[in-house]
């Protein structure tokens, strides 16, 4: 006979698709973001009245949220989202957007995110991914650049948070 083992076994972080009773992490991810000033140029913090329509679009089949959950914890999503939504000739197309949760960053959950994001977009349809990543960015833009993200363009100036005003890149990649 073996002994029973008594230590807990560690969690497991897993990607799966987000659930409604992920919404509220969902956003204070995003709102982590917000306030830092950094990434998003979204400057109001999310609430769950003005995202319920975000929420209820990523529901469908096409454009899904990712988490990475560990222990019940959700540590960080990627959005796949309509590219110029309502315009049917980029019906192939679609930006992916994510934050991680200040406490779980550098620690590979963007690699893990983006690569089942991109085996999904694959399995989706999509022929082209691009990602909106501010100029000095500089961790977003790796992680672009380690799955075959290249720069497509540059929005000069386009973004001014506090006065800070500087450039945006799309980067982009075929599937």
């Amino acid at each position: 006979m073996h002994a029973a083992n008594t230590e807990p076994e560690a969690a497991q972080m897993k990607i799966r698709r987000f659930r409604t009773e992920d919404e509220p992490a969902i956003l204070s991810i995003l709102n982590q973001s917000i306030v830092e000033r950094k990434v998003t140029a979204q400057l109001t913090p999310a609430t769950m009245e003005a995202r319920r329509g975000w929420f209820a679009m990523h529901s469908a089949r096409r454009y899904p949220i990712f988490v990475a959950e560990e222990g019940g914890d959700v540590l960080g999503w990627m959005a796949v989202t309509p590219y110029r939504g309502g315009r049917e000739g980029f019906s192939k197309t679609c930006e992916l957007s994510y934050y991680l949760d200040r406490n779980c960053r550098h620690q590979g959950i963007g690699s893990k995110l983006m690569a089942h994001a991109l085996d999904e977009c694959r399995k989706l349809g999509y022929r082209h991914v691009l990602l909106i990543i501010f100029e000095h960015n500089q961790p977003s833009q790796g992680l672009a650049r380690k799955f075959g993200f290249t720069v497509w363009g540059r929005f000069p100036n386009i973004v001014d948070i506090d006065d800070h005003i500087q450039d945006c890149l799309q980067m982009g990649r075929d599937l």
